[in-house]
């Protein structure tokens, strides 16, 4: 009997390792496959699923370092912007005074002044940036880079001033054609001027420049108006006239110089 169980027990563990150790069974390999094809198609989809969550979590974290970075960069960008700001304000300061000193050469006693108010639908007057208490008094008359006119002060607040410029109805400036030498009259007409009583037997030309002449005792001579654009000529009229295209850009300039031409 014990013989019998032993001789059971011997024949069962060889084949146990025949089984293990052989690992060549048909039974076993089948089952091996069977398992792996079971197994596929979750390892497949397990694959699937943790792609894609390495994909949002690399979004995620990508979505996250953008923002820093956009937050980085609208601070750089902003503290870029002051500075150019800043530099261009130094820079037009400095073309300011240049242009100052430029006039005070040909010009005793000059100002400058900012443009602190304007309508850009009416330029037959606007608002600077000093008054009474730096000097500024009416009648002062005010140009622009480049000795343009612009107008005079009408009302010298004390750190501010009104301006009226030379396209008010209202102005009058004794003028003369530089290369001709024609006489004549700025009127403002509210929007642009006119060249007036030019006489009969003068020809000034189209695109001749037209300057201040100082002959009426208020506006200093030799500061530009513009230059001829058309010449309006009637027989039945005393004098001819012209049309003129100003000098000065009533809508741009930002800065103005005054000068004291009561002294």
């Amino acid at each position: 009997m014990i013989k019998n169980n032993f001789l059971t027990f011997f024949i069962l563990l060889l084949l146990g390792l025949a089984i293990i150790f052989l690992n060549q069974s048909q039974a076993v390999l089948f089952l091996k496959q069977k398992l792996s094809d079971i197994l596929m198609p979750f390892e497949i989809l397990l694959s699937k699923i943790r792609n894609i969550l390495i994909f949002w979590q690399s979004a995620i974290l990508n979505i996250k370092n953008l923002k820093e970075s956009n937050i980085a960069l609208r601070g750089e960008n902003l503290e870029l912007y002051a500075k150019l700001t800043k530099l261009r304000e130094l820079e037009e300061k400095n073309d300011l005074l240049k242009e100052q000193l430029r006039l005070s050469k040909d010009l005793t006693n000059i100002y400058s002044a900012d443009v602190i108010g304007r309508d850009f639908q009416n330029n037959r007057s606007f608002m600077i940036s000093k008054g009474a208490a730096e000097g500024i008094k009416n009648n002062m008359v005010v140009i622009g880079k480049g000795k343009t006119l612009i107008g005079k002060i009408i009302n010298a607040n004390y750190h501010s001033a009104e301006v009226r410029t030379i396209l008010d109805t209202q102005s009058r400036i004794s003028v003369i054609a530089l290369y001709s030498k024609t006489p004549g009259l700025i009127r403002g007409l509210g929007s642009s001027v006119s060249f007036d009583l030019i006489p009969k037997n003068k020809n000034p030309e189209i695109e001749e420049p037209i300057i201040s002449s100082g002959t009426d005792g208020i506006w200093p001579k030799g500061l530009i108006i513009g230059k001829i654009k058309k010449i309006k000529s009637a027989d039945q009229e005393v004098f001819n006239a012209a049309e003129v295209e100003i000098a000065a850009d009533f809508r741009e300039f930002t800065n103005v110089f005054i000068i004291n031409n009561a002294e």
